[in-house]
């Protein structure tokens, strides 16, 4: 279960930017392996990202009462 979903958000963003740089930098320096093994932990990070955002979605339809219509949210 989610604890809160903001420290969530804020943990997992704090750590793709981490990734994110450490792939900008081997690629830079033509670090291919280290490049290589960053790409399979975002890909892996993106997997654990849809499956919380699916728990969220879940969590938040159980949470909403009877009487409240949520509207989706638009798309850009």
């Amino acid at each position: 279960m989610i604890s809160n979903p903001v420290d969530v958000a804020l943990q997992h963003v704090s750590e793709t930017k981490h990734l994110l740089d450490i792939l900008i930098t081997s690629s830079e320096s033509f670090d291919y392996p280290r490049a290589k093994l960053t790409l399979k932990v975002l890909q892996r990070k993106t997997r654990e990202l849809e499956r919380l955002q699916s728990e969220l979605l879940a969590q938040a339809r159980i949470a909403v009462p009877a009487n409240v219509v949520v509207l989706p949210r638009p798309t850009a």
